[in-house]
């Protein structure tokens, strides 16, 4: 039992950096209406950037980590304005496929300029701490604080604050918050930028957590998909639960079978949940 406990303690970890890596996601399909494949690439160009700037020029975590949150931002923002902008009056699935290139675009840059190869950051080896025969990492309590503090710092951006609810509106009915006033252009921008930040800061913990190679990035996809249709189109809460239940039947399912279907595992969990509640956790769903 204490090893089952030990993976479910796992589990909340991996849910917590999936929350981390799905929340941006989510929120550019609710304003934007359409799946953003590349999203899992920014996590990628987040964690090599940490990397560059820590291992490579020999910064210190933090800093090399707040450049590549910051960096990642810009860098989603422009491309939704240089890429996806133009294309929107296409409708969603062209942006839809317009952002698949865009992932293997950015994949085969990075496969360019970083090459072959594991990496990892230049910083100490992690701190193991046990209690009641569990054990947890310095680490994997830093990606759960980060998920706890940006869900917070999230709600209450959203709740509180003139872009927030302007957002809110957006991701509710776009044609009706354009009508009230709503500064389309301006809200979209903000999007951009709060949900590439969000993905850089996924981005920054994927390298504190693991090994880096060019292809991890795209790897993540798939949970983030899980993630993202098990919450529906529905509120930052519905993704933090959805997050939390994906990682930890992951995580458990290696308890019974392989590590290597934890994926499978994650879209099995959709599948049952969807069967039950069609619209995902929220119950929301927009035609």
């Amino acid at each position: 039992m204490t090893l089952l406990a030990q993976y479910a303690l796992t589990g909340v970890v991996t849910g917590c950096f999936l929350i981390l890596a799905t929340i941006g996601f989510s929120l550019t399909r609710q304003v934007e209406g359409f799946l953003n494949i590349a999203h899992a690439e920014m996590l990628g160009v987040s964690a090599f950037i940490t990397w560059g700037l820590n291992a490579v020029a020999g910064w210190p975590f933090i800093p090399s980590a707040a450049v590549a949150v910051v960096a990642t931002a810009f860098l989603g923002l422009a491309i939704g304005r240089v890429v996806y902008d133009p294309m929107r009056r296409h409708g969603p699935a062209v942006l839809l496929i317009t952002s698949v290139g865009v992932a293997y675009v950015m994949a085969g840059m990075m496969h360019a300029i970083i090459g072959t190869g594991i990496r990892s950051l230049n910083i100490p080896l992690a701190t193991s701490y046990r209690a009641f025969g569990l054990r947890l990492t310095d680490y994997q309590m830093i990606v759960v604080a980060l998920a706890a503090i940006t869900g917070v710092s999230l709600a209450l951006f959203m709740n509180r604050t003139r872009t927030g609810l302007a957002i809110r509106a957006m991701s509710a009915n776009p044609e009706l918050a354009a009508s009230r006033g709503i500064d389309v252009r301006q809200t979209s921008r903000a999007t951009w930028l709060i949900a590439s930040g969000l993905a850089g800061l996924a981005g920054v913990v994927l390298a504190l957590i693991a090994t880096l190679s060019t292809d991890i990035a795209f790897n993540q996809i798939l949970q983030i998909l899980a993630v993202a249709i098990l919450a529906g189109l529905g509120s930052l809460y519905s993704v933090i639960a959805a997050g939390l239940i994906v990682g930890i039947a992951m995580d458990l399912s290696v308890y019974w079978i392989p590590a290597g279907y934890r994926p499978l595992i994650a879209f099995m969990v959709v599948i049952l949940a969807l069967l039950v509640r069609p619209q995902g956790l929220s119950g929301k769903a927009r035609s």
